[in-house]
């Protein structure tokens, strides 16, 4: 069946599946097997950056090296049609000095929500991210003191 024919059920399910088959490539550490899930041109929108995917593989690289041990669990995920939203739990250790305090090596948890956009292909072309900040500052706060 040709994207043309995919009903919008068929592509958010679609959709759906590469999404977490994007997240699973991350948590592998297999970025180039995550980057297969982006379009070429895809965008960034919640960082001012240009169109390209270097950018998120960059934003992705840059995780792994910042949190030590890092796993995303996406625990609720919504698709419809050309859209996915993810709410997810992120798991690593403090093993880096991040938001300028020292590593504390504790274990931090953290919610975000990511909203991704596919093309036609089942490629994400558009990525929206929210972090909760306020729970990452709290744990490394609380483990330095």
């Amino acid at each position: 069946m040709s994207a043309v024919e995919m009903s919008a059920l068929e592509a958010a399910a679609r959709n759906k599946k590469n999404y977490l088959a994007a997240k699973s490539a991350f948590n592998r550490r297999d970025l180039d097997a995550c980057m297969a899930f982006y379009a070429t041109g895809h965008q960034m929108r919640s960082r001012e950056v240009g169109p390209g995917r270097e950018h998120i593989r960059a934003f992705l690289a840059s995780m792994h090296e910042t949190w030590g041990d890092l796993e995303i669990v996406a625990e609720h995920v919504v698709a419809e049609g050309e859209w996915v939203m993810g709410r997810c739990m992120s798991r690593a250790i403090h093993s880096t000095s991040v938001m300028g305090v020292a590593p504390t090596n504790r274990r931090i948890e953290a919610t975000f929500w990511d909203l991704h956009r596919f093309n036609q292909d089942g490629l994400i072309i558009e990525t929206w991210n929210i972090v909760d900040g306020l729970a990452i500052m709290q744990q490394i706060k609380a483990g330095s003191a």
